[in-house]
């Protein structure tokens, strides 16, 4: 009912009642997972969700799906040693856009041969400098204790850029961790931009040269580069050979989960996420 013109109104602001409230004590909270992404992968925010998006937290955050923030670090689409190293000194800008004073339980770096060439120890220092954050892993630290997981000795390779990097790659994983990288190939292109658009039946086709290439039956492949669009066809590709396919995308998201412990859903998501269950 309209209210007379003689009559004041009070201002709706001058209504609003303050109440109390209180904040969520951490163990109340979902898992927090922070994944650093490169200025020019396609992929990675993606299938991250595919792998561990669904998943559900045991112990912080009980029966809650785990909050992922993401914050992107400037580096070049041409991939060269130099222009991979020169990422270490850009942490620190990358890191303080993540909100400030959040804590982490885990924090992911986007990149698998930029963590060989800075060192993934260097990468957790610097991690851990800048953000409070409990474990920090990186593509090539989740596919190391990946295949360990699984008690592969034989592996399969297959990376998209220059062959400089996956040689080094592939001695790391031989020299420190007593692998042997039975067969391996390249796409040979240097731009992350056009990795991230090689199409899925590319690199089904590359896993079907590897596996004919190998002079041994293998015990897994591993397909090296966040930006390689590989979910679609892990499973494809499993039950074709029967042996189990990691992609640097799952090894990140797996290892991430295993740190967080969290319970994830394993429909579609390849061999690895079976283990131990």
């Amino acid at each position: 009912m309209p209210q007379s013109p003689g009559k004041s109104q009070t201002p709706l602001i001058q209504k609003l009642a303050h109440l109390p409230f209180r904040t969520a004590s951490h163990d109340e909270t979902a898992a927090q997972l922070g994944l650093i992404i490169l200025e020019t992968d396609l992929t990675i925010e993606a299938e991250l969700r595919h792998f561990i998006g669904d998943s559900i937290g045991t112990k912080v955050g009980h029966g809650q799906k785990p909050t992922i923030l993401h914050s992107r670090i400037a580096c070049d689409d041409e991939v060269t040693s130099e222009n991979l190293t020169a990422m270490s000194g850009r942490f620190a800008e990358s890191l303080a856009l993540f909100p400030p004073g959040y804590r982490f339980d885990v924090v992911g770096y986007g990149c698998t041969s930029a963590s060989l060439l800075i060192g993934e120890q260097t990468i957790q220092n610097i991690v851990k400098s800048h953000i409070d954050v409990d474990h920090v892993t990186t593509p090539l630290t989740g596919v190391r204790r990946a295949l360990k997981s699984i008690g592969a000795r034989q592996i399969g390779y297959l990376a998209p850029y220059i062959s400089e990097i996956s040689f080094q790659m592939c001695s790391l994983l031989e020299d420190e961790d007593g692998l042997q990288i039975s067969a391996a190939a390249t796409f040979g292109e240097g731009r992350d931009s056009i990795v991230g658009c090689i199409h899925p039946q590319s690199i089904l086709q590359a896993i079907d040269a590897i596996v004919d290439q190998a002079s041994t039956r293998l015990d897994a492949i591993f397909i090296s580069c966040t930006s390689l669009k590989c979910a679609a066809i892990i499973e494809m590709a499993e039950v074709k050979y029967g042996i189990p396919v990691i992609s640097s995308n799952s090894a990140i998201a797996w290892d991430m989960a295993r740190l967080a412990s969290l319970d994830v859903p394993i429909a579609g998501k390849g061999r690895l996420f079976r283990q131990n269950r």
